[in-house]
């Protein structure tokens, strides 16, 4: 479970945001990686990112995990779970770049500066199903990818060649696969934020129950379709984020709509899923900002000349006990 969702503020920033639900505790923090990081592959490969990296990662014996992040570049990514319809090549394929699906992240921030630029060296990856040693199983994964141009598509790997999926919604939820979801707001055409007129039956005005009533048909549930119906239409008629600041406040609005508290969804016999955390960037001003289910309280890091300049690894360790800002 998780949701994304791409936006653009009115001076045209983009963003591209998540909620990371999930059972199994992540852990993730902000991480910084610097260009020329050398990190190595499931196969003994050794490889080096171009550019440098900002998202939300985990150490694992020297390596770093991501689930989203942008570059320096301003290409934004995040890696979404898509169960029974994620496909990969069960082996290795010759002559083609083969990565383990928690790979292809990294890489593709390390290595492009946009999705144009990407979309000619899809043909040459292949994603090959392994376990990942943290969780012990195979991830079926599917990604939603922005650039600065406002253009977000969606790979969902169905063996052999990746293709790019075009988001005009510019939301990503679970299974089933995007085209389904958009078909699916067809049943939705009718939920709007104004109010419904009185209706007449026989010699009865009946009218609307209080305010509301013209939402009264979105639906309240945290499955896939559920979420993202909501996601899309709160991302839509939410009133338009004027710059970043405004932006960032509309992201955490429209994303506590598919939040998920503990103790709501049960995975038997896996626990709980929940919200572990909201993140979301700007490809911009590559400003990345990042709030764990523990601390309501969103920390902001950017690629900044510093960071750029220092070459160095930094996991920026965000509090995990609620913060609190006393009133004069």
């Amino acid at each position: 479970m998780c949701t994304s969702i791409f936006t653009k503020t009115e001076d045209g920033k983009h963003f591209l945001a998540r909620t990371m639900d999930f059972s199994f505790p992540l852990e993730g923090n902000p991480i910084f990686l610097p260009k020329n990081f050398v990190w190595s592959l499931s196969d003994g490969r050794g490889i080096v990112n171009k550019f440098a990296i900002l998202g939300t990662g985990r150490e694992i014996n020297g390596n770093y995990l991501f689930t989203d992040g942008l570059n320096e570049k301003g290409l934004g990514v995040a890696e979404l779970y898509l169960p029974g319809d994620a496909l990969y090549d069960k082996e290795n394929v010759e002559g083609k770049n083969n990565l383990a699906p928690w790979e292809f992240l990294n890489w593709i921030l390390g290595n492009f500066e946009s999705i144009h630029e990407l979309e000619e060296a899809l043909k040459d990856v292949r994603l090959i199903e392994k376990q990942i040693s943290l969780l012990k199983r195979n991830v079926p994964l599917h990604f939603i990818i922005g650039d600065t141009t406002g253009r977000v598509v969606v790979i969902e790997p169905s063996g052999g060649e990746l293709k790019f999926k075009e988001n005009p919604v510019g939301v990503m939820t679970n299974t089933p696969t995007l085209e389904w979801h958009i078909q699916n707001l067809r049943n939705y055409i009718g939920v709007q934020p104004k109010q419904f007129s009185p209706k007449k039956y026989g010699e009865y005005l009946a009218k609307p129950f209080s305010q509301g009533t013209g939402t009264s048909e979105l639906p309240g549930g945290y499955t896939p379709p559920h979420r993202f119906v909501r996601a899309a239409f709160f991302k839509e008629y939410i009133n338009k984020a004027k710059n970043e600041e405004e932006g960032v406040t509309n992201i955490w609005q429209i994303l506590s709509t598919v939040r998920v508290p503990k103790g709501i969804v049960i995975m038997n016999p896996d626990g709980e899923d929940y919200t572990q955390y909201i993140s979301a960037m700007c490809l911009e001003s590559k400003s990345f900002y990042f709030t764990p289910y523990e601390n309501n309280q969103i920390t902001k890091v950017q690629i900044n000349d510093k960071l750029l300049d220092d070459g160095k690894v930094v996991i920026f360790n965000v509090p995990r006990k609620q913060v609190y800002q006393m009133a004069l």
